[in-house]
């Protein structure tokens, strides 16, 4: 798995234009560079369902910077009409392509963050 299959698999999720190519690119190696260490010894990198779990982790770091951008504009209003921009609503949808993208992946990466003890 490379930036750039990761980059293939988030263009079917956001439109990318050669104006966010750039900054879309270093998300996509960032979903990567945080994927790859969790790999199960015998998974392959390359399994598609790696690839998508990335373009879904790449596309919620996107949202989140997306929304961080447009904090300021809370509202608008032109004459009678006004639209309010709800923020959790943006990031709840950004979760749920995250989660679902990462969901078929699970068999393939390790568990580091289950803990059980005993009382």
């Amino acid at each position: 798995m490379n930036e750039w299959n990761v980059l293939e698999s988030l263009h079917t999720l956001l439109h990318i234009t050669d104006d966010t190519r750039g900054e879309m690119l270093r998300l996509c190696r960032a979903a990567a560079d945080e994927l790859l260490p969790q790999l199960k010894d015998p998974a392959d990198a390359d399994d598609p369902r790696i690839i998508r779990a990335a373009a879904g982790v790449a596309y919620y770091y996107a949202m989140l910077r997306k929304n961080a951008e447009d904090a300021d504009m809370s509202y608008f209003k032109a004459g009678d009409v006004v639209v309010h921009r709800s923020d959790k609503a943006a990031q709840s949808r950004a979760l749920q392509v995250r989660e679902s993208l990462l969901l078929p992946a699970l068999p393939l990466l390790r568990d580091d963050r289950f803990l059980f003890r005993s009382v």
